[in-house]
């Protein structure tokens, strides 16, 4: 059971990961900067910017935090719930958990 919920972590930090970048590359975009420029602003290297941006680093709290406040922006996490849909075509939502040997379904991105 610890496995699952191993897998789930590893695949929400980089589902996380690519979210924040896609975000990131929109602001810095937006903004007219430069990796670099962004580096400097923020007191980081330009490759962690770089690393950001691809989703191969899954942000702190604190740098979501300093990156938000550079661009003038607040910071909103949310708790989502887990929704499936059945083979049966009935969808519904619930607490996500991993440990019910019974319940198995893929997301929505997985093939």
């Amino acid at each position: 059971m610890k496995h699952a919920a191993a897998v789930s972590t590893t695949h929400d930090d980089a589902a996380i990961g690519v979210q924040c970048a896609h975000k990131l590359l929109a602001l810095r975009t937006a903004s007219g900067e430069t990796q670099r420029q962004l580096a400097q602003r923020l007191g980081m290297t330009e490759s962690m910017i770089s690393r950001l941006e691809r989703g191969d680093h899954v942000p702190s709290l604190k740098t979501l935090c300093r990156i938000a406040a550079a661009f003038g922006r607040r910071l909103e996490i949310v708790f989502h719930e887990h929704e499936h849909e059945h083979a049966d075509g009935t969808r519904h939502t619930h607490p996500h958990r991993h440990d019910d040997p019974d319940h198995r379904h893929t997301h929505g991105d997985e093939t």
